[in-house]
C-alpha cells in the first residue's frame, strides 16, 4: 500500500484517510462546492466520488484513501 505522500506526488491532489476526510466533512470543511474527492484503494485512484450519496460505509471501507482537488 502507498502512503499518503506517494499517493499525493502521483494525483497531484491532497490526500487525506477516509476517516480523516468524513471528519472534515462532519465539520463542514469540505462542501461538493468545494471540489471533488474520489476514493483511492492504496494502489490507485477510483473514479468514485466522495459525494455519491448511493454508497453506504460497507461500499467504502476498502477505500483507506480519499484523493481531494480543490476547483
Amino acid at each position: 500500500m502507498k502512503s499518503k505522500k506517494q499517493i499525493a506526488r502521483e494525483t497531484n491532489g491532497e490526500v487525506y484517510t477516509r476517516n480523516e476526510f468524513a471528519k472534515l466533512v462532519d465539520a463542514g470543511a469540505f462542501i461538493p462546492y468545494d471540489g471533488i474527492g474520489y476514493f483511492h484503494d492504496g494502489t490507485n485512484r477510483t473514479d468514485i466520488s466522495v459525494w455519491n450519496n448511493s454508497l453506504t460505509a460497507k461500499d467504502v471501507e476498502k477505500y483507506p484513501y480519499v484523493c481531494w482537488y480543490n476547483r
